[in-house]
């Protein structure tokens, strides 16, 4: 017998016993409708399951996640951590405003005719004390810089979906990057 042969059986079984005790809930004892709530769920994911959906659908979330994805947050989480621990070393010398010895942004931002009074971009402010700018946390999420919050928020939550340690395709690094980059736009 093959597994699908299995869970097809298993969710003609739990659709019988939930048919069961819906009619047993409105003959006998309308407790056995609670009952039969649990049943009926079961034998819903069941369902999805033997029919192959459910295999579909983590495909497809699989294939949009990638191994090219998580190795790429990995490099960006790398790369965080660096210039985090560039920021601490450079803070004892510039006053702790993370601007290098130089005491310029290193081109970072600088952009003719943006809307800031000094010739800057405003969204291009100076990194969080994390390390990250925003752009790079617009880059993270995989959103334009022109998103409004809304459009923020459901990035976030459908790559943290994706990033979760806990997850299938979990990724710690990424995932406290991703939390880093909304944790920034946020504000």
């Amino acid at each position: 017998m093959t597994n699908r042969a299995i869970v097809v059986g298993m969710a003609a079984t739990f659709i019988g016993l939930t048919a069961l005790l819906l009619v047993a809930g409105v003959v006998v004892s309308p407790v056995l409708l609670a009952v039969a709530v649990p049943f009926a769920v079961v034998s819903y994911f069941l369902w999805y399951h033997a029919s192959g959906r459910l295999r579909d659908r983590v495909q497809r979330e699989a294939a949009q996640v990638g191994p090219g994805e998580r190795a790429r947050a990995r490099q960006r989480a790398r790369a965080a951590e660096h210039r985090r621990s560039a920021y601490r070393s450079a803070g004892a010398t510039d006053g702790g405003f993370g601007r290098g010895a130089a005491g310029g942004t290193g081109g970072r931002g600088a952009r003719s005719g943006a809307g800031g009074a000094d010739g800057r971009d405003p969204r291009d402010r100076a990194p969080s004390a994390s390390g990250m700018s925003e752009r790079e946390a617009y880059a993270t999420l995989g959103v334009d810089r022109t998103a409004d919050s809304e459009t923020i928020r459901s990035a976030y939550r459908e790559r943290a979906k994706r990033l979760h340690p806990d997850g299938e395709a979990g990724d710690e690094a990424a995932f406290k990057e991703l939390n880093e980059a909304y944790e920034l736009l946020r504000e």
